[in-house]
């Protein structure tokens, strides 16, 4: 101050935070371009896990697919058929029954990408947001039409098993039963001629005839999923 150098010490000290300044600029660039680059990595590897996840969905989709096919093909051959005493006993307990409906979706890799700690997806994000939609609503509903479904497989269950009071279910050959085989037979023929039970096998086929457009719809978001993935990927 003496020597009138404020001037000068104050431009020096300027220049230093400003030097400062730009070195932790510099190294939290530095920090974000590695953070992002880990994290690009690590979603690159999600990305090839999710496409092994959703070729299982479609598999597991297709499945049912065939499956309600043959249901319904069953049940209209069934219906159809004109003299039930030329099925065996077996065939006809058979013909009753519903079955649930139940795919086994595979989320164990968006869980991780959800607990990975990411928050940003930089060139994944719209991709994510895909993913998003798919495990937070689209399946979520499709599980819901399942539970639909296997309520009334219950509630028809019941009434086979509990509220009709003609036919007694052999299930086991060390079981004793009090219907003779031609006895039981007939109870069992009038039973699925009538309305309560041929509307049970009707609803059954229009259920499946449902569920099968509704995973064909499914199949081909699932199959679009894949596509986009695998693109992306190779990119």
């Amino acid at each position: 101050m003496e020597n009138n150098k404020t001037g000068s010490y104050l431009k020096y000290a300027i220049g230093e935070i400003v030097l400062v300044v730009i070195g932790i600029l510099i190294a939290l660039q530095i920090n974000t371009w590695n953070e992002n680059r880990i994290n690009n990595k690590k979603l690159k590897s999600y990305l090839i896990e999710i496409v092994k996840d959703f070729k299982n969905d479609s598999l597991s989709i297709n499945n049912e697919i065939n499956t309600a096919k043959m249901r319904i093909m069953q049940r209209k051959s069934f219906l159809a058929l004109e003299d039930y005493n030329t099925l065996t006993i077996d065939s006809l307990e058979k013909s009753l029954e519903t079955f649930y409906s139940k795919i086994p979706f595979s989320k164990s890799t968006f869980e991780k990408i959800e607990n990975s700690g990411i928050t940003t997806y930089g060139e994944y994000e719209s991709l994510i947001e895909d993913f998003k939609i798919y495990y937070n609503f689209i399946i979520p509903n499709i599980l819901s039409f399942e539970g639909t479904h296997n309520r009334a497989v219950d509630l028809e269950d019941n009434y086979w098993r509990y509220t009709q009071k003609f036919y007694e279910f052999s299930y086991d050959d060390e079981l004793v039963t009090h219907q003779n085989k031609e006895e039981a037979k007939q109870q069992l023929i009038q039973l699925l001629q009538a309305p309560t039970a041929r509307n049970i096998l009707k609803i059954d086929y229009r259920r499946n005839k449902n569920t099968i457009q509704r995973l064909i719809d499914l199949n081909e978001i699932v199959l679009a999923l894949i596509e986009r993935t695998e693109a992306k990927i190779h990119d």
